[in-house]
C-alpha cells in the first residue's frame, strides 16, 4: 500500500475511533477534542487545553503496526501533559507485537528518552529528555518509575475498521433510531448521515488548522438535524453534497456505455453533461429506494406504478410520430407521490429514469424511444 494511502486510511481509522468514543462516553457537560494534545481528548471541562485540568482522557489510535520506537513516542507525550489525575487509552487496530508492561519495553522507552539529548530539539525524546533529565534531575530509575507510572493508566483496546464501524451503527441504532419502526435501513442512513456532519466538521476544523472540538449541546444539535432529516415518513438529505458523491459513480457508468437508461438517454439529448446528471439523480433515486422498499412495503411500488401510468399517459396522448424529448419532457414533468422528499424534482426525475433501467419488470419499463432510431 503507497504510503500516502496509508496515511490516509490511518486518519479514517481514527475519525471512525472519535466518533465510537463520542457515542460511548456523551453526556452533559462532556466535551471531545479530536488532534487536541493528543488524538483524542475527552474531558468533563471545555478548558482541556490547560493540562491542569484533572479527569481527562488522552487517546492514542494506531492503525498499522505499532513498533518499540512508536510506543516510546507515545509514553512520552503522555508524560509532557500528565497532571497525576488523567487517564490514558491506546485503540489499536492490529495487536501490539510486545509486551508494554515488560522490564525490556520499560527499559528501552527509558533509553529512549535518555538518548533524546541527540535528537531533534522539537522532538518528544528531546523534550522529555530536558523535562525530566535535565530540568527535574532525574535520574533513570526515577524515570522508569514515571514510565511505569503511566503504563499503570493505560488500558488498550484493538478494532478492525470494520468492527469499529458495525460498533458504532449498533450503538447509534440502539441509541438513536428508536422511532424508526418500519423501514431498517432508515437507521443505518441515519447514522451514515450523522456521520458526514462529524467528517465534514472536522475537515472544516483541519481547514483552519485547528483541532476540532465537540461539545455536548453540538452533538445533541446534530442529532436532532439526523433525526428531523431521516425517518419512516421522510427522507430529507443534502442534494448537493450527496450529488458530489453520486458524480464519480455515474461517470464510471458513463465509462462502460451500457446500461439501458444510458442508451435511452441519448435518444432524448446526446450531450454527456445531460446524462450525467440524470444518471446522478437516478442514484440518488435508488439510495431511496433500497431505503423504503423493504419488507415489500407499498410505498415505493406506489411511487413506481404512478410514475409509470403517468409515461403511459404521455404515449397515448401524444402523436405516434412524438420524439423522444417529447416523450420524456412531458413524462418527467408529471408529478408522482414523493412526499416522503418533499416532491423533489430530483427524486422525480430520478425515478423516471430508473424505470428505463433493465433492472425493472418489462410490464414497468418505460421506454423514451427505439434505441436503433
Amino acid at each position: 500500500m503507497q504510503a500516502g494511502i496509508t496515511s490516509q486510511y490511518g486518519f479514517l481509522y481514527q475519525r471512525y475511533v472519535f466518533i465510537k468514543i463520542v457515542l460511548d462516553n456523551i453526556g452533559e457537560g462532556k466535551f471531545f477534542t479530536y488532534e487536541g494534545k493528543d488524538d483524542i481528548d475527552v474531558s468533563e471541562k471545555e478548558e482541556i487545553v490547560s493540562i491542569s485540568i484533572s479527569c481527562n482522557t488522552f487517546c492514542q489510535v494506531k492503525s498499522g503496526t505499532v513498533t518499540r520506537d512508536c510506543w516510546a513516542k507515545i509514553i512520552g507525550n503522555w508524560l509532557l501533559i500528565d497532571d497525576g489525575n488523567s487517564v490514558y487509552k491506546v485503540i489499536l487496530e492490529n495487536e501490539l507485537p510486545f509486551d508494554y508492561h515488560s522490564k525490556e519495553i520499560v527499559s528501552e522507552v527509558s533509553k529512549y528518552f535518555s538518548e533524546g539529548k541527540r535528537k531533534n530539539s522539537n522532538s518528544i525524546a528531546n523534550k522529555v529528555y530536558k523535562k525530566f533529565i535535565i530540568d527535574y534531575k532525574n535520574t533513570e530509575k526515577d524515570l522508569q518509575e514515571k514510565i511505569l507510572m503511566i503504563m499503570s493508566k493505560i488500558t488498550c483496546e484493538i478494532f478492525s475498521l470494520e468492527t469499529l464501524k458495525e460498533n458504532i451503527v449498533e450503538k447509534f441504532k440502539s441509541v438513536y433510531c428508536s422511532d424508526i419502526k418500519t423501514f431498517e435501513l432508515a437507521k443505518k442512513c441515519r447514522c451514515n448521515r450523522f456521520f458526514d456532519y462529524i467528517h465534514n466538521e472536522i475537515n472544516e476544523a483541519i481547514e483552519k488548522k485547528k483541532s476540532y472540538n465537540l461539545k455536548y449541546q453540538k452533538f445533541i444539535s446534530i442529532i436532532n438535524k439526523v433525526v428531523g432529516e431521516i425517518s419512516d415518513t421522510k427522507y430529507r438529505v443534502e442534494i448537493s453534497e450527496i450529488k458530489k458523491k453520486k458524480r464519480p459513480v455515474a461517470e464510471s457508468l458513463m465509462n462502460k456505455n451500457e446500461c439501458r437508461e444510458i442508451k435511452q438517454l441519448r435518444l432524448v439529448n446526446s450531450d454527456n453533461g445531460f446524462i450525467l446528471g440524470e444518471l446522478v439523480k437516478e442514484l440518488l433515486y435508488k439510495d431511496l429506494r433500497e431505503v423504503y422498499s423493504e419488507n415489500n412495503n407499498t410505498l415505493i411500488s406506489n411511487i413506481e406504478e404512478t410514475a409509470h401510468s403517468n409515461f403511459e399517459d404521455v404515449v397515448h396522448k401524444l402523436s405516434g410520430c412524438s420524439r423522444p424529448k417529447q416523450v420524456f419532457d412531458a413524462t418527467v414533468e408529471k408529478e408522482i407521490p414523493l412526499a416522503i422528499v418533499d416532491n423533489s424534482s430530483i427524486y422525480r426525475y430520478g425515478c423516471y429514469t430508473y424505470l428505463t433501467s433493465d433492472e425493472v419488470d418489462k410490464d414497468k419499463q418505460i421506454t423514451w424511444g427505439q434505441e436503433n432510431e
